[in-house]
């Protein structure tokens, strides 16, 4: 019987140490901040506003679905934003500048996505959103000129999901939104950004979008 016994357990042991732990996700989150412009992409940590203290004015949040009438989070492609994800927004201005906030969750794990802020409300159709909303507005339409169509002059938030499909970006400006001409949605796109000159501003089809209150 014991001869029995250890030869089953060698087997056993060997096939023990033949065996690979996997790990699912990241095991940290990191940090990335872009320097070449006037904007900051954190993924897993969120920057200081500009007045030195986190108080935002204007906070939307929801959870992307397929359009029903009064939606406020809509995904149009749940392949590329599955529907139960969510995100969320906040805006904090002061005087002379203003940080804008977004987290998300239940994305595509390590897939890249482009985020702007737009004029419009979201609707059934993506296009309803409008443009991108611009500080100084470009003449020409569609927008596609780096001159206007830069993360100077618009809300880019572009970012890339980290191992759990979740992202937190934020975007600081040296302007603020006047009295009643807010963004009024955020846009996710299937690409990141593109900024060469015709192409500028440009991140693929439409996949989500988020309405923002008016402010």
């Amino acid at each position: 019987m014991l001869l029995r016994a250890l030869a089953l357990a060698v087997p056993l042991t060997m096939i023990a140490g033949c065996t690979n732990s996997v790990d699912v996700g990241p095991t940290t989150r990191v940090s990335v901040t872009t320097s070449a412009s006037a904007w900051t992409v954190f993924q897993g940590a969120v920057s200081p506003s500009p007045a030195g203290s986190w108080s935002p004015d204007t906070v939307a949040s929801g959870t992307f679905l397929p359009y029903k009438p009064g939606s406020t989070a809509i995904t149009y492609d749940p392949a590329v934003v599955p529907p139960g994800a969510t995100a969320s927004v906040a805006i904090a201005q002061n005087t002379q500048s203003m940080e804008v906030r977004v987290q998300a969750t239940g994305l595509i794990p390590r897939r890249a996505y482009g985020a702007h802020l737009h004029t419009m409300p979201c609707t059934a159709t993506p296009d309803d959103a409008g443009p991108h909303y611009q500080h100084q507005a470009d003449p020409s339409k569609p927008s596609v000129d780096p001159s206007y169509a830069n993360p100077q002059n618009e809300v880019w938030l572009d970012f890339t999901a980290d191992g759990y499909g979740e992202a937190d970006a934020a975007a600081l400006q040296k302007w603020t939104f006047p009295a009643g001409q807010s963004a009024r949605s955020l846009i996710l796109h299937a690409q990141p950004t593109r900024t060469a000159a015709g192409v500028a501003g440009t991140a693929g089809p439409r996949v989500a979008c988020l309405t923002l209150p008016e402010r």
